[in-house]
């Protein structure tokens, strides 16, 4: 029996949406059990490690003389992938290709670049970025490096989770126009190839197929082949169903912001509460940074933040230790009083604006694609961890937090 009744349709295809959500957790079960979520990268915890994993092993992807074995093949992939002539960089190349020093920074020179594969006459500089934020000029200054050591030409290449922009602070306004690429396109495309030629090198296709999987769970890509497809069939097979979808997708930023108060922001301060402590937003004037923090009444300016330097996304996220009510406190901190506070369970150096230090979240992009770690609780779980390994330590070493 069919219906007319545009609220009784939209339940019917979310009713076989829910239905294939359910089978496809059941075939991730079964792929649990049977080993094949297993990942080493993800085990050391160095998902979102941009030089000891993803510069390293890319780089070691690239560079023909690589423990791989397989010569200038995955150069050559990736080259194409780019829109390049496979012989654009030839064999042999430069030995130095990760964490190039390039001479001391100024506003135009100078810095490290995070991979640059070159063999003299023409170079690919790539840089890297999974989480941290841009610096002032940075690209300017590669850009002005490439054109100098590179006469016969260069490519400046600009590698984001998804393809992002890279910053006007970046860029420098000189009009330098890097070429954008993403993991969740060219690199988890180019792996792929790079498995393919590695069919007779065991332990490389083992390495390159186990990153691969982690470059798409960090993308949002590590969905069930079959589910998509079912969704897909579903959301297409009837006109109504792909109007309700497109007007879902415009409501995509809200529906985002209400995941989030729901599924972190009121977890945490009942998490507060349940700790005696108080909660604060920077929407409601009792937290100076974008995010939230949580404090006791007894600290007189300090709080546990969750926040982000990224002023247009919940993006970059991490997690310190500042004041909370002092904007200006920063410029009143001597040296010697972040240095000796620092704590240990933050891995980020101490400094005026975090004296007590800070860390990146592994979960620290919490736009669309990962909405579904979030409503699992997983992003809240890791924050509310750090926070009880910050407070053990404060109670431990009898910290004042004046």
């Amino acid at each position: 029996m069919t219906t007319n009744d545009p609220s009784e349709q939209l339940s019917a295809m979310f009713s076989a949406i829910n239905e294939q959500y359910a089978a496809a957790k059941v075939r991730e079960s079964k792929r649990r059990e049977q080993g094949e979520l297993f990942n080493i990268f993800n085990i050391l915890k160095l998902q979102s490690n941009e030089v000891r994993l993803h510069s390293a092993l890319l780089a070691e992807l690239l560079c023909p003389n690589g423990s791989h074995g397989a010569s200038s093949l995955f150069l050559k992939a990736f080259l194409k992938v780019i829109g390049e002539d496979e012989d654009y960089i030839k064999a042999p190349v430069a030995e130095k290709i990760t964490e190039r020093y390039i001479g001391k920074k100024t506003k135009t020179e100078g810095g490290i670049i995070d991979i640059i594969i070159e063999d003299g006459n023409h170079a690919i500089i790539i840089e890297n970025k999974i989480y941290a934020p841009d610096q002032e000029n940075q690209l300017v200054r590669y850009y002005n490096y490439g054109k100098k050591k590179f006469p016969n030409g260069f490519k400046l290449l600009y590698l984001t989770l998804h393809g992002d922009d890279a910053s006007d602070n970046s860029l420098g306004g000189k009009g330098i126009e890097p070429q954008n690429i993403s993991y969740a396109n060219e690199i988890i495309d180019w792996l792929e190839q790079c498995s393919e030629l590695a069919k007779d090198r065991d332990n490389a296709k083992t390495i390159i197929n186990q990153y691969n999987e982690l470059v798409k769970e960090l993308t949002g890509k590590d969905m069930d082949k079959q589910y998509i497809e079912r969704l897909k069939e579903i959301i297409l097979d009837k006109e109504d169903n792909q109007k309700a979808v497109g007007e879902i997708l415009k409501m995509q930023d809200e529906l985002m912001d209400e995941i989030i108060e729901r599924n972190i922001w009121q977890p945490l301060k009942e998490y507060a509460e349940s700790k005696g402590m108080k909660y604060g937003k920077d929407n409601d004037g009792a937290c100076i940074y974008k995010g939230a923090c949580i404090y006791k009444d007894e600290w007189k300016h300090y709080g546990i933040f969750i926040s982000t330097e990224n002023t247009k996304y919940w993006k970059d996220m991490f997690v310190g230790v500042s004041w909370h009510n002092e904007p200006g406190r920063a410029n009143k901190l001597h040296k010697y009083e972040y240095k000796n506070n620092k704590l240990c369970c933050l891995r980020g150096d101490a400094n005026c604006y975090w004296p007590y230090g800070w860390q990146d979240l592994d979960l620290c992009d919490w736009r669309y694609f990962n909405a579904d770690k979030i409503i699992e609780g997983k992003v809240f779980n890791e924050i509310k961890s750090k926070f009880e390994e910050i407070l053990a330590e404060i109670e431990e070493r009898n910290l004042r937090m004046p």
